[in-house]
């Protein structure tokens, strides 16, 4: 039995996709569809506002429509995809709410939006505000319904700016999402290969999981086919934004949450509480997590003076509080059993000539690239996506999409602080608020890292 002398029942059980809600063919986006709208009647205020949500949004008529909203209750809510869709909405039209074109950035969400929002979020298990989950996870169908799970037969539920480029940026996420579902299967089966020290096995899988990994490498450079850069930055952006770290857009002080307070979320007194939460970030995902975990792949923290990595990278455990619960729990049980890269470095050392180790290090080898490879063009779309338009401004005409910005003062000290950071290369946040490049950068250099051998440069 390779590298224990722990009997196969003692060991921990190999996680069991479906029993996290994770899909062999689909991965973390859910197989069966998410829900388009909320079937109960109860619920028509919020999907008559998520059917109008482009318009009212650009007729400044947005606020004023969910301040006179009822306080619904989230106990008419059965099933996880209803549960699921009313986070949707909720987070949508809640970031529609504070970063609405044309406003002042608000400072809170009322009572009728923040109360269900907590309610539903706490059952669920996840923050209330935008993430990842509710902007690509469960926001998607197949325009076919009887089609293929690809990129060209995918589109999304809602946007906030109704615009071909924030379907477009999202769906792309989505499509990534779906093409590493089958690495997954065949990831897991090479544990279970590597247990019983198959290593025939183990490549075959390993070979598998590649078609796929090569797949997800190669969708992210397709978001320039669609997704125009400055509409990015300028018009869709903000509305990712969480409340922690943003006081340069003009969110000040967190967000304050009306109606909701530390002991309950019931609207039984007059606290309203304050919350700050990192925005939807792709950093979300569980996908990179997984495959981290699968190849052995370590993250650290970067020590600015020494220059050196040492602590566990703190931003990417944090980015677990926004995941799914159950997506949250697999990368945990998979944490304890990942074993393929201590399988294949005993190998390497144990029978190092031999055809199937070096076929087994080949192609581990060349699932690590996969990854590398994803993180190159990652860097590549927040340089033109982000550090690019920064640097350039918004196209004429377009002033009007910067953030309103009550403080004036305020935000034009950050505006020419966050101008002299974009000069040197460096400060630039990403949605979920974190230092772009040396966070994104140290990723890929760690990934490549993992290579038992690393001949490849391109």
């Amino acid at each position: 039995m390779f590298a224990t002398t722990t009997s196969p029942t003692d060991l921990l059980p190999v996680p069991v996709l479906e029993d996290y809600d994770v899909s062999p063919v689909t991965g973390f986006v859910p197989h069966d569809q998410p829900l388009s709208r909320l079937p109960q009647a109860y619920f028509q205020p919020w999907e008559e506002t998520m059917d109008q949500l482009n318009h009212l949004i650009d007729s400044r008529q947005l606020r004023a429509k969910v301040d006179q909203w009822p306080v619904l209750d989230v106990a008419q809510l059965t099933t996880l995809r209803e549960r699921q869709r009313a986070y949707v909405v909720l987070g949508f039209i809640a970031h529609s709410y504070i970063w609405g074109s044309g406003l002042d950035v608000s400072q809170h969400i009322p009572e009728s939006l923040a109360v269900p929002w907590v309610a539903v979020s706490d059952i669920l298990d996840i923050a209330p505000v935008l993430t990842y989950a509710s902007n690509d996870l469960w926001n998607w169908k197949l325009k076919d319904p009887k089609g293929p799970f690809e990129l060209e037969n995918l589109e999304t539920l809602a946007t906030m700016t109704g615009t071909k480029d924030e379907d477009w940026f999202d769906i792309i996420s989505v499509a990534i999402e779906i093409a590493a579902g089958p690495a997954f299967k065949a990831l897991i089966d090479a544990i279970h290969a590597v247990r019983e020290d198959n290593i025939r096995t183990v490549i075959e899988n390993l070979h598998l999981a590649h078609v796929h990994l090569d797949k997800v490498s190669k969708l992210l450079p397709r978001m320039f086919e669609n997704c125009n850069p400055a509409v990015f930055y300028w018009k869709i952006r903000k509305y990712l934004a969480g409340s922690e770290g943003t006081a340069n857009l003009g969110l000040f002080n967190g967000l304050q949450y009306n109606g909701v307070n530390n002991n309950n979320n019931n609207n039984n007194n007059n606290n309203n509480e304050r919350r700050y939460y990192m925005g939807a970030t792709a950093g979300q995902s569980s996908v990179f997590p997984a495959l981290d975990y699968f190849f052995g792949v370590t993250h650290h923290d970067l020590d600015n003076q020494s220059g050196h990595r040492s602590a566990p990278n703190a931003l990417l455990l944090k980015m677990r509080a926004f995941m799914p619960a159950p997506h949250r729990a697999f990368l945990d049980h998979l944490a304890q059993t990942a074993n393929l890269r201590p399988y294949v470095l005993s190998k390497t050392v144990n029978d190092p000539e031999g055809q199937d180790v070096k076929e087994l290090i080949s192609i581990y080898d060349a699932c690590v690239h996969c990854i590398k490879l994803f993180r190159d063009n990652h860097i590549q779309i927040v340089t033109r996506y982000i550090l690019t338009q920064a640097k350039r401004g918004p196209p004429e005409g377009w002033e009007d999409y910067r953030v309103k910005v009550e403080d004036q003062p305020f935000a034009v000290a950050k505006a020419e602080e966050k101008a002299k950071e974009v000069e040197e290369g460096a400060g630039m946040k990403g949605t979920g608020g974190s230092d772009l490049m040396p966070f994104l950068k140290g990723n890929r250099d760690e990934t490549n890292a993992a290579k038992i051998v690393t001949p490849i440069k391109k």
